[in-house]
């Protein structure tokens, strides 16, 4: 997105090695400041748009133990919970670690 900022802001992508996923609607709120977030942390995410796909929420709801608000999102196929709880874990210090972390084969 804005990778050239990325020197200025001393940001690290390289060290980002987890696979994050995200469930969002295009125009929430809590979605925007999420993605905000992941984007400030230099992550690279796979985005799940499913606004009016009723389909795709059912499998998100099924991988997010039942959760069918948004943002739901995932690390390494963990669930991490949505946007309060993202920035939950970073304000503990735990995001990096976990954002830092191989995929597992």
């Amino acid at each position: 997105m804005l990778d050239f900022l990325n020197p200025i802001l001393n940001r690290h992508p390289e060290r980002i090695k987890a696979n994050v996923e995200i469930y969002t609607w295009q125009t929430c709120p809590f979605c925007i400041r999420a993605k905000l977030l992941l984007w400030w942390k230099g992550v690279n995410y796979t985005e799940y748009k499913i606004d009016g796909d009723g389909a795709a929420r059912v499998k998100m709801a099924e991988r997010a133990d039942g959760r069918r608000s948004v943002p739901q999102i995932f690390i390494n196929n963990q669930h991490i919970g949505g946007c309060d709880d993202l920035y939950q874990l970073d304000s503990q210090g735990q995001l990096e670690p976990l954002l830092s972390q191989q995929p597992a084969v």
